[in-house]
Parts: structure tokens; sequence; C-alpha cells
């Protein structure tokens, strides 16, 4: 309950800053959880050296999960994928590690390695 608290206290600045500083229109977050949506990689770009700069200032930093994804990638967002299925990152982790452990020993080509790896993540 204290983290729920805290994270609607320390982040209320943050979602007046990323709706109107940075006029991000669609924007989502749950506690310490968040997207920002845009059609443009670089404004995103831009935009997270202006949050982490921000949260700076309040000694808060983003952590190390933090990324620009690809709206056509798969990504997980609070353990569910944009479909709403449940991601499952150790699946996702040990597919990767086989199919490492594949290429290195010349079992499958270059061309499907990283076929494999674009529908892995």
């Amino acid at each position: 309950m204290t983290s729920q608290v805290l994270a609607i206290y320390f982040l209320n600045d943050l979602d007046h800053y990323i709706k109107e500083n940075l006029k991000i229109q669609y924007y989502i977050r749950y506690q310490d959880n968040f997207c920002l949506f845009h059609e443009s990689k670089e404004y995103l770009k831009y935009c997270l050296d202006k949050i982490s700069s921000f949260l700076g200032k309040n000694n808060l930093k983003l952590n190390a999960k933090t990324r620009l994804y690809n709206m056509n990638n798969k990504y997980i967002f609070l353990g569910k994928t944009i479909k709403l299925k449940m991601g499952n990152y150790r699946d996702k982790y040990k597919k990767m590690k086989l199919k490492n452990v594949q290429y290195n020993g010349k079992l499958i080509s270059l061309y499907s390695y990283i076929c494999s790896m674009k529908r892995i993540i």
C-alpha cells in the first residue's frame, strides 16, 4: 500500500511534465511503469533524455529495462504483450539461448538465426 501512495506522490509531477511540457498525447502509467506513444522515434529519444534529467532533479532514475520499441515489435508491459496475452520472459530467454547455441555450433545459418530472433523478440 505504501509503494502505491509513494508512486502517486513522486510521479504526479512527471505525469504533468510529460503531458504539458513534452506534449505527449498518448501516455500510460501504472505505478512506476509507463509507456509513451509517438510517431517519431527521434522525439521519443529526446523525451527519454528530458525525463531522465527531470527525474534526476528528485534523485530518481530510470532503470535498466527502459527501452524504445516499435509498435510492430512484440514487447511486454505489466506482464502482458500488446495483444494482452501473458508475456513470459523465461521462455524468450531460453529460446534465444538455444538459437545462439545452434548458431555457434553451425547447426543453423545466419539467416535462420536472425529470422528466429525477430520472431522471439
